[in-house]
């Protein structure tokens, strides 16, 4: 079992899967209602993206990577670079179903897509661009680009959403290179730990943290007498369990270091909308 979610975790399924997960979320609390083209298409989009990525950062690393995800593309490179064409076309046909609101939208993040790559992995622009922000940015707006399609108006509780979701992420892809320090030092692949220090990146994600804790205060306060409850204030229980680990991880870093719990428990916490979603 440990070996399979091993494999499914170096294969980013993990990842695409929680992503499709919090899509579904996020439209459940916008009330409106994802096609299965949506979903294909998210899945698609998430899983080229990180894989891609995972790719370049293993052909960089030049074969000897101690990074488990990265030696595991450096083995497998040909057949994962045949099921990226394959998952590329399906991707391509999955286009013909989307509505074209959605595609509109999926064009943007195609161009927030090229920006990533092309900066980081062309043009060598990590000190600039940190790729931890800019993999936020695509991920949140990969996970809401199908339910904001369906919306007739955006309003002050789909802007609110979006911030408290953007910044979990954010905190997420801070924590991940705080306990992959030494790997990437080892590996001479930069993160914005290496480049600043992981004292400054753990300062930046607490802030973060309360900063989200307080948006979520300031939305059950403010946006709550306005909202139903089983919209509303179950998904701020989401929100906040999601944030809560994340302190967790930050205030317990040897236990969480043991073993890589820290990537089971860090991605695992964008499955916990499947509470949400059961209810």
């Amino acid at each position: 079992m440990r070996k399979l979610l091993t494999l499914i975790q170096n294969l980013s399924l993990d990842v695409t899967a929680g992503a499709v997960i919090c899509s579904l979320y996020v439209a459940k609390l916008f009330e409106v209602r994802l096609e299965s083209s949506m979903l294909v298409g998210l899945g698609v989009a998430i899983w080229l993206i990180y894989t891609i990525d995972h790719l370049f950062d293993a052909k960089k690393d030049g074969g000897n990577s101690t990074n488990q995800r990265h030696a595991f593309h450096q083995k497998y490179f040909k057949p994962i670079i045949y099921a990226t064409a394959i998952v590329f076309l399906v991707g391509v046909l999955n286009l013909y179903y989307l509505p074209w609101v959605t595609t509109k939208l999926g064009l943007i993040l195609a161009l927030l897509v090229l920006i990533y790559i092309g900066s980081l992995h062309l043009l060598k622009l990590n000190k600039t661009w940190h790729k931890e922000f800019l993999a936020a940015i695509i991920y949140s707006f990969g996970i809401f680009v199908a339910p904001l399609s369906l919306l007739k108006h955006w309003d002050v509780f789909v802007l609110y959403v979006f911030a408290v979701f953007f910044l979990i992420v954010v905190t997420n892809l801070l924590v991940f290179p705080i306990f992959e320090y030494n790997n990437d030092r080892s590996n001479n692949t930069q993160s914005i730990a290496t480049l600043y220090g992981k004292a400054f990146v753990r300062r930046l994600a607490v802030i973060i943290l309360v900063l989200n804790v307080l948006l979520i205060v300031c939305g059950m306060i403010y946006l709550n007498p306005v909202m139903t409850g089983a919209r509303w204030l179950n998904s701020e229980y989401i929100l906040f369990m999601m944030t809560l680990v994340l302190v967790v991880l930050l205030r317990y870093p040897t236990f969480f270091q043991h073993k890589d719990r820290y990537r089971w428990v860090g991605d695992g916490i964008f499955f916990f909308p499947l509470i949400f979603l059961l209810l």
